[in-house]
């Protein structure tokens, strides 16, 4: 037995010995006369103009606007393996921006996100660069895309061919193609090159909601450090917060940050209260309503189509009353008409509704009919509705029917905002906030004096649902004037956490 594992390790050295050996003279060859080795990509401003500096950035773009971007040219060349720029053939390259989206005008040797270099060069390329902040740079690289430019035709990685030999056939299978339309199954040289910075300011509040339904900045680490930030609610996890400064009231400069937990901070401090110990810098607080963020940073994402920034940090400025009256807004008024119509503007603001019809027990209704606890929803991909989901959606059209099933769940229940005839429903949470409140108390008056919180919404809703929020015992008003926003669930400080 000893002979034989002597046999098999004297073999087994044998073989080694031999791939090491031979392996030695087997050489990869690759032609880099004819693939790119990396790429020079040069930013220019139009006209001579400028591309801002970190002390003065360019203005950030404003998705409201016309002209939603920062105008730019571009100079891009291939470079060669030997440096001396001799590149001399056709190559596609894609572009993109970090931070923001590259918009490539239309035209001769332009297609998407890709540009063509003729002869491995583009020269005064113009491009668009939209949703930029802080110092956004351009990257260009060789992916290996060749479009299909002729109508009608099919491409090589369309064609139900393996053009490249490589076993595999057509976008998705093979990795060497981009999509559909690229007609080349070979992977690119992944040459690539980042452009020189553009300085631009961060956005404001207004301007990271995008003036819409949605951020034009989701899955972005967005940084705020311009406005007047005011803290209007604090909950469980998180807090809202409105830039004051903002005064065109054309809206969306409101904000709810997401922070999993009550915000503490350790709240930022001039150096002369540093040194009278009449700050709390040195250990963490309870942010409060009414307090000042001066730098707000975090994700931005949707939350069912409720805009969130997630992940987040700050710099606080404390509320003291003896400095001055809470910059806390007056709450935005909304009419029968804004609840129906267009609420994206107030999203995460402080909002009121005045005179609202509330819900009595006998609009009360029960979806749940088979008794397990859930009401269906409809099916949105077959538009199936069972006999709940018919039973929760009749409910849903009335402005004051309340489904009970929801009510337990979410304590959400309906009020009626503006007249019997043409009123709309609003639905009102108070399960975090007021959880004491009942609603359905038979010796509440049918119609309540005013209610005022935080709005939010939920897209899985349908109709798309508007929840307004009270944030404490004070914004929900039975009779009488309610407390002016300087006083209204305000709680100062008045010594230890």
């Amino acid at each position: 037995m000893t002979k034989h594992v002597a046999k098999g390790s004297a073999r087994l050295v044998l073989v080694v010995w031999l791939a090491t050996a031979f392996g030695c003279d087997v050489v990869h060859r690759v032609d880099w006369s004819q693939r790119p080795v990396g790429l020079k990509v040069v930013v220019r401003a139009v006209g001579g103009g400028s591309l801002g500096t970190t002390q003065s950035p360019l203005a950030a773009p404003d998705a409201a606007a016309a002209n939603a971007g920062i105008d730019v040219l571009v100079d891009i060349q291939a470079l060669t393996a030997s440096g001396d720029g001799t590149f001399e053939r056709d190559l596609w390259v894609q572009l993109s921006s970090r931070p923001g989206v590259v918009v490539v005008a239309p035209g001769e040797g332009r297609y998407g996100d890709h540009v063509l270099l003729r002869n491995g060069r583009a020269t005064a390329m113009p491009l668009s660069l939209r949703e930029v902040f802080g110092e956004p740079r351009l990257w260009a690289e060789d992916v290996g895309f060749l479009p299909r430019l002729v109508a009608g035709t099919k491409s090589r990685c369309s064609n139900g061919i393996d053009d490249d030999g490589d076993g595999l056939t057509d976008h998705p299978m093979d990795p060497g193609c981009l999509d559909a339309n690229d007609d080349s199954e070979s992977a690119g040289s992944g040459a690539a090159g980042v452009g020189n910075p553009v300085f631009v300011a961060n956005p404001t509040l207004a301007q990271v909601q995008g003036y819409g339904a949605t951020t034009p900045y989701e899955g972005e680490v967005v940084t705020v450090d311009s406005g007047d930030m005011v803290v209007t609610r604090v909950t469980f996890s998180g807090m809202y917060v409105t830039d004051i400064s903002d005064t065109s009231d054309r809206g969306y400069n409101h904000m709810y940050v997401y922070n999993f937990n009550p915000p503490t901070s350790v709240p930022v401090c001039a150096a002369d209260e540093l040194d009278s110990g009449g700050c709390r810098g040195e250990r963490p607080v309870r942010v409060r309503v009414c307090d000042r963020l001066t730098k707000l940073s975090g994700i931005m994402s949707e939350f069912y189509k409720f805009t969130e920034m997630n992940f987040p940090s700050w710099d606080l400025t404390l509320w003291e009353p003896a400095e001055g009256p809470c910059a806390v807004p007056e709450p935005r008024l909304l009419s029968a008409g804004d609840v129906g119509g267009n609420l994206e503007p107030w999203e995460a603001a402080l909002v009121r509704v005045s005179d609202v019809a509330i819900g009595r027990v006998e609009d009360i209704v029960d979806c749940d009919l088979d008794g397990n606890g859930l009401v269906d929803f409809r099916d949105y991909d077959t538009n199936g509705c069972s006999d709940e989901c018919r039973c929760r959606e009749a409910c849903d059209s009335e402005p004051l029917c309340t489904e009970i099933t929801q009510y337990r769940q979410y304590g959400q229940w309906p009020v009626r905002v503006g007249g019997q005839a043409g009123g709309v429903k609003l639905w009102i949470s108070t399960s975090e906030s007021v959880p004491d409140f009942d609603p359905f108390d038979p010796a509440l008056p049918e119609r309540l004096s005013a209610i005022t919180g935080t709005l939010m919404n939920l897209s899985f809703l349908r109709p798309r649902a508007w929840i307004l929020e009270p944030r404490c015992g004070d914004d929900i008003v039975i009779s009488g004037t309610p407390k002016a926003s300087t006083e209204a669930c305000v709680k100062p400080r008045t010594g230890e956490e």
